[in-house]
């Protein structure tokens, strides 16, 4: 709509706005297609999203389960995990694997 706006000499404000917003819809679309939503490596939880979040899977203090997320907490990091964007088979696999977790709440009170 930005693009064919530019070519028709409309020279208003809002037609810049739409052209932004449409190659930051592309840009996001781009970088969800080649990142996964979620990485385990290592022992090392990693959420990819415009500012990346790790979080150590023994440095989980709190692991909270709700119906449409997670939030796993540590000493120094939080991160929200929501269910939608996760495929079904993937999310049993992280099911499961937050359900082994031990809790490390020795870290919580220091």
């Amino acid at each position: 709509m930005g693009l064919l706006s530019i070519l028709s000499d409309f020279q208003f404000f809002f037609v810049y706005a739409w052209l932004i917003l449409g190659i930051l819809q592309i840009g996001t679309w781009y970088y969800q297609n080649k990142f996964q939503y979620l990485q385990i490596e290592n022992n090392v939880l990693t959420k990819n999203s415009l500012f990346p979040k790790s979080i150590e899977l023994s440095k989980i203090t709190a692991l909270r389960k709700y119906r449409n997320s997670f939030r796993i907490e540590s000493k120094k990091q939080n991160i929200k995990i929501y269910k939608d964007v996760i495929s079904t088979d993937s999310l049993y696999q992280l099911t499961d694997l937050l359900n082994e977790i031990q809790v490390n709440n020795s870290e919580a009170s220091s």
